[in-house]
């Protein structure tokens, strides 16, 4: 049995009451209210930047801070680095021949340091034990060489002298004066080209040919003694008058 049209009708009506249509999507976003709801969203959502790797940090702090390690490592080795004019470490300031020519400048003798001191004092130390003996072997072994200071003297004429003093009773004398002329010379050396005859009271039997001196710095000099190896002096100014 088919069901008549009214029937047919009333079921259609019952099955829309039921189950109303799906909204069409289409008509949904062409809504003139959906258009202004997205709008505000949009607009009141800022972009957040993206995080910064753990990569990219030290990069920014490495750009931020001052690059200052060098400096203050220059300054750590600046404050390590020795004054080179503590204890007379500092080169000689000027030219061999202009600097041990100086007027009123004497080289006292430093036997200690000489190499015949350093010798004496082993040998001493070796055979006395006695503090008395050993100074009286010093004194014995000092004695034996004949120098107080030695002066390189400039005459107004332009001649030129290397004068050794010794003291003899009291006195200190002219012990050998020989004339010189400066020869090969650097920063730190010169040799003396010695001329003629010893012109000293106690005058050498042979005057050597050449005299070797080294100046380490401005205080002091070491001779090349040809008997004496090297003898080194501690420059003085005006602690004696000598012509």
């Amino acid at each position: 049995m088919e069901p008549d049209k009214e029937t047919l009708g009333a079921l259609f009506l019952s099955s829309e009451h039921r189950h109303p249509r799906m909204p069409n999507p289409v008509r949904l976003l062409s809504h003139p209210i959906v258009w202004a709801t997205l709008a505000c969203a949009c607009g009141a959502t800022k972009a957040t930047p993206p995080p910064v790797t753990a990569h990219e940090k030290p990069a920014q702090v490495a750009a931020d801070e001052p690059k200052d390690e060098p400096a203050e490592e220059a300054n750590t080795a600046a404050s390590t680095e020795k004054d080179p004019r503590e204890e007379g470490l500092r080169k000689a300031s000027r030219p061999p021949a202009e600097l041990i020519t100086g007027p009123n400048l004497v080289y006292v003798f430093n036997f200690k340091e000489s190499e015949v001191g350093v010798a004496a004092k082993e040998r001493c130390t070796q055979e006395n034990q006695d503090p008395a003996a050993l100074g009286a072997c010093l004194q014995k072994a000092r004695s034996k060489v004949p120098v107080e200071l030695v002066r390189f003297i400039k005459e107004p004429d332009g001649d030129l002298w290397f004068v050794t003093y010794n003291r003899y009773k009291g006195n200190l004398l002219k012990w050998h004066r020989v004339q010189f002329q400066p020869g090969e010379a650097s920063d730190d050396r010169i040799t003396l080209n010695l001329i003629g005859d010893d012109k000293g009271i106690a005058p050498m039997a042979r005057v050597p040919r050449h005299l070797e001196i080294n100046l380490p710095n401005d205080y002091s000099i070491v001779v090349n003694d040809h008997e004496n190896g090297a003898m080194y002096y501690d420059a003085k100014i005006g602690m004696m008058d000598v012509d």
